[in-house]
């Protein structure tokens, strides 16, 4: 799995400090594929690096076990459109135009809860070799779930 826990990823030191500035080696991972392959082209991006941190917070829900994963064992996320804008610094029309192109691309899918409650967000992992399950048939057809409904 490309999640690695953060301490195979650090250095013995965690910390380097140059000029008086500390810097602690956390960042968010943007594959190559979006700037390589023709299929991302039109993809603005602010949608790439928001496919970045979303990507991040997936693998944050991978490592804290089945506490973000349904009742198909697949991983999903809560990210809110609030924390999104607060996060990026932008506006909502903006942030809802960056998540529907992610899901015109086929990155994410989201889910909606019910009124009131936040989106389930299914981020597909383009940094794993397989994803041949990463979202059920069950998921997007609805089969089996209770009050759930697809979120263009």
């Amino acid at each position: 799995m490309h999640c690695l826990p953060s301490s195979e990823i650090r250095n013995e030191r965690e910390d380097k400090t140059m000029e008086n500035v500390t810097f602690d080696y956390k960042f968010y991972r943007i594959p190559k594929r979006f700037f390589k392959e023709d299929t991302f082209r039109d993809m603005t991006n602010a949608a790439k690096v928001l496919y970045g941190k979303l990507l991040d917070r997936k693998c944050l829900s991978d490592s804290n076990g089945d506490a973000w994963r349904d009742k198909y064992g697949i991983t999903y996320i809560i990210f809110t459109i609030e924390e999104i804008m607060n996060l990026m610094n932008l506006g909502n029309k903006k942030v809802n135009k960056m998540l529907k192109e992610l899901e015109e691309h086929g990155l994410i899918y989201r889910r909606h809860q019910g009124l009131g409650r936040p989106n389930k967000i299914y981020v597909y992992d383009l940094l794993k070799t397989d994803n041949s399950n990463w979202l059920p048939k069950q998921i997007i057809f609805g089969k089996g779930s209770s009050n759930e409904k697809e979120v263009l």
